[in-house]
């Protein structure tokens, strides 16, 4: 199999059964040593199949600790004409846990206008 990043997405659109293309995604970990603020580490774009494959560069070695995806929902929805939605973005927290570093972390975002729903992808 070949290198991947050891985080990725993937947007489907449930309202219309299609992916969710071009919405912008940002990865940050948690820095508890620094007042518990965010640190930016990737930024991207879901690509025609509504993924974002390349996040991290593929030798990036995770940390233990809690990270946030953020999806900026309000661009996609004005992309697609729709102009009554309910969350204009939506964040996803999630745990590495100590001894699961080197494991592979894939965040589905199912999304509609007015729900969406997520779990741990493979």
């Amino acid at each position: 199999m070949a290198a991947r990043s050891p985080i990725t997405c993937h947007v489907l659109d449930s309202s219309c059964g299609r992916p969710g293309r071009n919405v912008p995604v940002k990865l940050e970990l948690l820095n508890a040593a620094a007042n518990n603020t965010w640190s930016g580490l990737a930024t991207g774009l879901t690509d025609s199949d509504g993924r974002v494959s390349s996040l991290l560069d593929p030798s990036h070695q995770l940390v233990a600790g809690i990270y946030r995806m953020t999806f900026q929902t309000a661009e996609y929805w004005a992309s697609v004409g729709v102009s009554s939605y309910f969350h204009p973005y939506v964040q996803i927290i999630f745990e590495v846990a100590a001894g699961a570093e080197k494991q592979h972390y894939h965040i589905p975002l199912l999304l509609s206008p007015f729900s969406y729903t997520t779990y741990r992808g493979s």
